[in-house]
């Protein structure tokens, strides 16, 4: 066998950066980040769906008043039979009324015509009223 001799003035240096594998690694890398942002976007905003099914009634003899339900609609937002055109009314009646209940417990029930919008930022500022528990229930 032979063996071949290279001279120093044969080598060549190398002075340019392989861009190539470091834009495989950010591709990879952009890929992941986008197939999890769903899942923590989902796993941040935490919304419970109110049960349809009753439960037994209560011995106690001083009736308790069930959740407050705010309904979504077009023409306003509605907390019981009394009717409020914008979110700060609303969001002071809400305060008022969860401050002599026991439970704080809010129900909120937008119309199929309310965008998603009005409903996050409607249950938002239930959490900022004072309501322990939000709950989306679902109108049939």
């Amino acid at each position: 066998m032979r063996r071949r001799h290279f001279d120093i003035e044969e080598m060549k240096e190398i002075s340019e950066v392989n861009v190539v594998p470091l834009a495989d690694v950010s591709l990879v890398l952009l890929i992941i980040l986008l197939l999890l942002s769903p899942m923590l976007t989902q796993a941040v905003l935490k919304v419970q769906v109110a049960s349809g099914g009753g439960s037994s009634p209560s011995t106690a003899s001083v009736p308790t008043p069930g959740p407050l339900v705010v309904s979504i609609q077009s023409n306003g937002f509605f907390v019981g039979n009394k009717v409020f055109s914008d979110l700060n009314q609303l969001a002071y009646a809400v305060m008022a009324e969860l401050r002599v209940r026991k439970e704080k417990k809010v129900l909120v029930a937008p119309y199929p015509q309310i965008l998603h919008g009005e409903v996050v930022r409607v249950l938002d500022l239930m959490k900022q009223c004072g309501a322990d528990s939000v709950s989306l229930v679902k109108r049939g």
